[in-house]
């Protein structure tokens, strides 16, 4: 195809081909803000504290010898 310098088909084209390119981006953008919350979002995280309570030494004895042979290691 000669066009003389005159190339409409493919000045055309280009145009097309931008124009599709800035509607996706477009819509890209669009996504992207659809997906986005309009308002800030705040959360809260509430800490609880669970004790552990035991039920008493079933061997009662244990705790009445004396101390002086139980210590905690020395370094």
């Amino acid at each position: 195809m000669h066009c003389n310098g005159h190339c409409y088909l493919m000045k055309k084209l280009k145009q097309t081909e931008e124009k599709e390119k800035k509607q996706e981006q477009q819509e890209q953008k669009s996504r992207y803000q659809e997906n986005l919350p309009a308002e800030p979002v705040t959360l809260t995280f509430i800490a609880e504290v669970i004790k552990a309570e035991y039920p008493p030494s079933l061997t009662p004895g244990i705790t009445d010898r004396p101390s002086t042979i139980f210590q905690p290691p020395r370094a």
